[in-house]
């Protein structure tokens, strides 16, 4: 059953005090997600991932375009953005400004629960213990304040806190970005296993490839939503587009990463060009080794292909 849903939404905004021009953090983005679904969307920094994150958890009104959530319109009835709050679910990428630092990690976990669950005294304390326990943490640690713990026990308490009121969706933003090595794998496995656990929808935004395989192999396949410059330009299954990338933009980005072996992907590397983002036609256009005239007047239609979709004019547009 879908649970979200994005209907040629954008977000833009306006910089500068005289020379104004317009900045599109999102353009034209249609997606869907459903309920206890896998979810990953790749981009570099600067590509959007953020902002679309912000558009899900009802912080950042769109300019235009359609958000669903549960079948209701985000932006046309407030009940929804109510309903959000507890729903959707954030982990931040730095888990140290992420937490007060002048609160216990027991008094940080109990805001949302006395909100959304009205739990008081003995029942929120043992609520507390058993959300440290999920976690994977001693619950010792609800009387300890956040300098107090490494970088990779405070991203536990951050998706304890997310996890307090049982969200149905649940958004990790580059959550592993800013940990050391040694603490990543076993976030992501957290992660997988509460999903599994907890039959949620799990977004994971990452502009890591390595760590997206390992999420998609964790959660047994997850679909995602490549993002280039505001834009989706491919949409497909992790595996198959790490295995088959369709758009130059993803076809960059696969042969620019090393696997968790330390090799790199097969794929040829492809001579790309320096340039920025492009705000006419396709935004890869000043970088793409491909492009047509075509891609610099108007952006490509969608088109699909085995099940998967790109928008690309070497595949018709």
């Amino acid at each position: 059953m879908e649970i979200i849903r994005l209907d040629d939404l954008t977000v833009r905004f306006t910089q500068g005090s005289f020379n104004k021009r317009i900045i599109y953090a999102l353009r034209d983005v249609s997606l869907s997600i459903n309920e206890d679904e896998a979810v990953t969307i790749l981009g570099e920094s600067g590509a959007g991932k953020t902002t679309l994150a912000r558009v899900l958890l009802a912080l950042e009104k769109p300019t235009s375009g359609k958000y669903l959530f549960m079948g209701r319109n985000v932006w046309k009835d407030r009940k929804a953005r109510k309903l959000i709050r507890k729903e959707v679910q954030y982990i931040y990428q730095d888990p140290i400004s992420a937490l007060n630092p002048s609160k216990t990690i027991g008094s940080s976990l109990s805001y949302p629960i006395k909100k959304h669950l009205k739990l008081k005294g003995e029942a929120l304390r043992s609520k507390i213990f058993e959300l440290l326990n999920a976690v994977g943490l001693d619950e010792s640690i609800a009387d300890r304040y956040p300098s107090q713990l490494s970088g990779g026990q405070l991203q536990r308490v951050n998706i304890a806190r997310a996890i307090s009121v049982n969200p149905k969706v649940l958004i990790a933003d580059e959550p592993v970005t800013m940990l050391d090595a040694s603490y990543r794998i076993g976030i992501i496995d957290l992660l997988a296993d509460l999903k599994k656990k907890m039959n949620m929808t799990l977004v994971m935004i990452t502009h890591d490839l390595a760590i997206a395989k390992y999420f998609d192999y964790k959660v047994g396949g997850s679909k995602s939503f490549v993002i280039y410059g505001g834009r989706l330009v491919e949409e497909g299954y992790v595996s198959d587009i790490i295995k088959s990338p369709l758009h130059p933009y993803t076809k960059f980005l696969v042969s620019s990463y090393i696997d968790i072996n330390g090799n790199y992907n097969s794929l040829e590397f492809l001579k790309y060009k320096e340039g920025g983002i492009s705000s006419q036609g396709c935004p890869f256009n000043e970088r793409c080794p491909y492009v047509k005239d075509a891609c610099i007047k108007e952006f490509p239609r969608y088109t699909s292909i085995d099940g998967r979709k790109v928008a690309c004019y070497l595949y018709g547009g």
